[in-house]
């Protein structure tokens, strides 16, 4: 059984066109997954206190890296008009267990005088979001 592992090695891919063939996209070194659930209140005439049940999961997140000008996939997605298919793996040395779905992606960039330009963006989910295996 695999144990703890090291984000070292893990990757974010893409297909700007939306279609299953992602590639990885170069220079990010993080990314993060919000699977948050809405909560929705059900409480009603004598309960004791608030009831809840869960609703459908968010699947929204980040990615963030360093900025290159030969990689512009990132701002291809933002600009574009398509929901990108999007892959998300913890390790690629484990590249059966991966979160992917279509995203809606926004970018943005990052300059500081005394740090590397940085990118960055934000996702959401734009249609079902899986989790392999």
């Amino acid at each position: 059984m695999p144990g703890r592992i090291s984000g070292a090695h893990g990757q974010v891919m893409a297909d700007k066109t939306g279609g299953a063939t992602t590639v990885a996209i170069a220079n990010l070194n993080k990314w993060d997954l919000d699977l948050a659930t809405d909560k929705i209140e059900v409480t009603a005439f004598g309960d004791t206190n608030k009831v809840f049940v869960q609703g459908l999961p968010a699947f929204a997140g980040n990615v963030g890296g360093f900025w290159a000008s030969d990689e512009v996939t990132i701002f291809q997605i933002a600009l574009g008009t398509v929901a990108c298919a999007l892959k998300l793996l913890p390790s690629s040395l484990e590249a059966t267990v991966f979160f992917s779905g279509k995203a809606w992606l926004d970018a943005n960039v990052g300059v500081d005088a005394k740090g590397a330009v940085t990118v960055g963006g934000k996702f959401v989910a734009a249609g079902p979001w899986t989790m392999a295996p």
